[in-house]
């Protein structure tokens, strides 16, 4: 049987942000996904439009048949991929609102304090990134407090985060020690000698955690069962393993 998952089920699903640099998002940065990426996020930088857009549907089509969600942080990149999900770090005030690249398409931002949680808990921004994760060593005050009013498994489900900002292998237990279970990396990944590797050191840690989750199941069983249909869709098949 073949099951057919929506984006916003991926989404609440998703453990692992990877932000993709221009430089780095050749054929290869689809592997990603192979080493427990759940959520690619391809920046534009200074490419044209088609350029970037081109580079993300060269990646899709790697990943055909995975849950991998794919986005960008250009609108108009995001409308000529037909990306899954567009992240907007500070989207500002627009008169007429924020388009979506797609009737289906879902919109994320930055946010900075707990406080702004009901930002991203609706329409127009469907998910959020917030951070510092990390700040001075330690996990950021902001990300703690975010995770205490909305637990990541909970039910009903609250706002859809990723804590973001400082994490890396060695202190990514911290975070989720903190009540975090969706990360962002870019800078430890791509700074690093084995990216790869790097991505797989932080995936474990975040699948171990969900495992050891109580409330993962009755989550992941309620993504499934009241996001109903949501198009475009990945087949659903097992994740990939070394």
């Amino acid at each position: 049987m073949t099951a057919l998952v929506g984006i916003k089920t991926r989404l609440r699903l998703a453990r692992l942000a990877i932000v993709v640099p221009p430089e780095h998002s050749g054929p290869e940065s689809a592997d990603f996904a192979a080493h427990g990426a759940d959520l690619l996020i391809f920046t534009r930088g200074d490419r044209s439009v088609d350029d970037a857009a081109a580079a993300i549907s060269v990646a899709r089509k790697r990943l055909f048949g995975l849950q991998t969600v794919v986005g960008t942080d250009d609108s108009e990149v995001a409308e000529a991929s037909l990306a899954d999900v567009l992240y907007l770090r500070r989207p500002g005030w627009r008169p007429f609102g924020y388009k979506r690249p797609h009737e289906h398409a879902l919109i994320g931002r930055s946010i900075d304090r707990a406080a702004e949680a009901d930002r991203i808990d609706g329409d127009p921004f469907d998910f959020g990134f917030i951070g510092p994760a990390i700040d001075g060593g330690a996990v950021g005050h902001e990300v703690a407090e975010l995770a205490r009013l909305y637990p990541a498994t909970a039910l009903p489900a609250g706002p859809l985060w990723f804590a973001a900002g400082g994490i890396t292998p060695d202190n990514v237990g911290q975070v989720i020690a903190a009540g975090a279970r969706r990360v962002v990396v870019s800078t430890a990944v791509f700074s690093g000698s084995d990216a790869f590797a790097t991505t797989r050191a932080i995936a474990d840690q975040l699948a171990e955690a969900w495992d050891g989750d109580p409330g993962a199941r009755s989550y992941g069983e309620d993504a499934y069962d009241s996001d109903g249909p949501n198009f475009p869709t990945a087949t659903l098949r097992p994740r990939p393993v070394d």
